[in-house]
């Protein structure tokens, strides 16, 4: 395997969005809004250290003899989101959970951008005396500074899934590996 290859679940996606929708037609919304995100991508080896050199960013092995626990890069976006979307129950809102009405199936796919505003790598690791130690380096690693893509969403009552999938590379073009983030998740 690669040195960035991550664990698909150790690694997550999370994002707190305001959401607006928008009614352009009898079961025809649109669903706009503006957030933050945060990947963060931990590594499938624990030993695994990210570093950013002139040229490119790098992924070693740590050779030092301490008991690695985890090994991650993470990334944090201001993002904005566009879908149109199909509701079926021709509500001008999303149910809430604790809305008593609404069940129909809704479903939209559209673009979504974002702009790097932060990232770090950070290693864990016992040492030689069994303490705890964190190394954190915050660094832009060639990490791309916009980042954009579609997002499809499916939903039912007050729940939605969605699938987002980064269209650029994760990292500038000849500074890192040809990586595209896709991400996962619910919305309540």
């Amino acid at each position: 395997a690669d040195l960035h290859t991550v664990r698909p679940w150790g690694s997550w996606y999370v994002a707190a969005t305001s959401v607006q929708r928008t009614r352009v037609g009898r079961n025809v919304f649109f669903e706009w809004g503006f957030g933050v995100s945060w990947y963060n991508f931990k590594f499938e080896n624990d030993d695994i250290f990210v570093s950013r050199t002139d040229n490119a960013v790098m992924f070693s092995t740590d050779t030092r003899d301490v008991d690695h626990i985890r090994s991650k890069l993470s990334a944090t976006y201001l993002n904005a989101s566009f879908v149109p979307l199909l509701d079926f129950g021709d509500h001008n809102r999303k149910t809430r959970i604790w809305d008593s009405y609404g069940s129909a199936f809704r479903m939209g796919i559209g673009p979504y951008v974002g702009y790097r505003i932060g990232s770090k790598s950070k290693m864990v690791y016992n040492d030689a005396d069994g303490d705890r130690q964190r190394e954190k380096n915050r660094d832009n690693f060639y990490l791309n500074n916009l980042r954009y893509g579609a997002r499809l969403q499916v939903g039912f009552h007050a729940t939605d899934f969605f699938v987002n999938y980064d269209f650029n590379d994760l990292f500038a073009e000849n500074k890192g590996p040809k990586l595209n983030a896709v991400s996962f998740g619910v919305i309540f």
